[in-house]
């Protein structure tokens, strides 16, 4: 029975200011009632903890394993404080190694299918994230009064790292949306609860899959996905990284190069211009001090001056 209702209002209480991590830690638990919930809490071991790792890493990602597991150590740390156990089993087990994750990056042509076949609440969401790069829970949680449309800028006052809590520029089509969102809101939130505008939404999961299936879309992309193409076309349009880590709230450059996934457009667009470098660079070998263009050398001629 403890196992059941365990942490849950504790929860709720402390994460008042981070709903979606509420709702995280109340998602995870299912796994975990569902694999620990006929054991008496006397006998849940770093084994069987293990065994429920190896158990659940055949179902999801390791990242999601992970996050279950978090959750499980804050279960047991809620148990020692109500004096059920003396140690946490959860503190002897490795967590799986996540890896780099995958990512990936929305063309311009997905795109514009997407936000045609998105509902007008899903097009602002996934608006807002591609032109500014913020993380789906700051969209969810935007506050009246952190938006400043008159400087065109949003504040982002909660984040895991004190990087997070930064100021966001808004480019027009934003301000826009913003300005919009105002003015019908009726609560504190921007993008409210659907039954209380005094919560923010949480997820819009069902709305994608929607969105994905009438816009025809083959290869499947994740919302959060959306932040990713932001970080490639900005990287691609000629931000440097130290900039780009500061719109995207990172704490260090080589998270923020797991962002920055050049197509392969782009790419040969560099060579390309690579190419062009190396070509006005031997002629301007060749020019005469006046800034007279000389005839350009031939191979042969190349080779020669390389004999002698």
């Amino acid at each position: 029975m403890w196992f059941k209702n365990a942490g849950a209002g504790q929860s709720e209480r402390e994460h008042q200011s981070h709903p979606r991590t509420h709702v995280r830690y109340k998602t995870a638990s299912r796994p975990l009632k569902k694999f620990f919930g006929k054991f008496n809490l006397d006998v849940i071991s770093p084994g069987l903890v293990e065994w429920f790792k190896v158990a659940r890493s055949a179902d999801v990602s390791p990242a999601s394993v992970n996050r279950d597991m978090a959750v499980f150590r804050y279960m047991m740390n809620f148990a020692i404080r109500q004096g059920y156990l003396l140690g946490n089993p959860v503190s002897g087990v490795r967590f799986l190694d996540e890896g780099p994750g995958i990512m990936r990056v929305v063309s311009h042509e997905e795109e514009q299918k997407y936000l045609k076949a998105a509902s007008m609440l899903l097009r602002d969401f996934a608006t807002v994230i591609l032109e500014t790069g913020m993380r789906p829970g700051e969209v969810f949680t935007i506050r009246k009064e952190n938006v400043h449309l008159s400087k065109q800028y949003l504040f982002v006052p909660i984040g895991k790292t004190k990087y997070a809590r930064r100021n966001v520029p808004l480019t027009e089509g934003v301000v826009e949306l913003l300005k919009r969102r105002l003015a019908e809101a009726e609560g504190p939130y921007l993008f409210p609860h659907r039954h209380d505008p005094n919560k923010p939404l949480t997820t819009l999961k069902k709305a994608h899959e929607e969105a994905l299936r009438k816009a025809e879309i083959k290869t499947r992309f994740r919302i959060y996905d959306l932040r990713h193409t932001f970080g490639s076309r900005t990287a691609m349009a000629g931000v440097d990284l130290a900039t780009l880590k500061e719109l995207m709230g990172h704490s260090q450059i080589s998270m923020t190069m797991r962002y920055v996934h050049p197509t392969p457009e782009h790419k040969r667009q560099a060579v390309n211009k690579l190419e062009q470098f190396n070509v006005e660079q031997v002629f301007a070998l060749y020019e005469n001090r006046e800034g007279v263009p000389t005839k350009a050398p031939t191979v042969a001629n190349q080779q020669q001056n390389q004999v002698f």
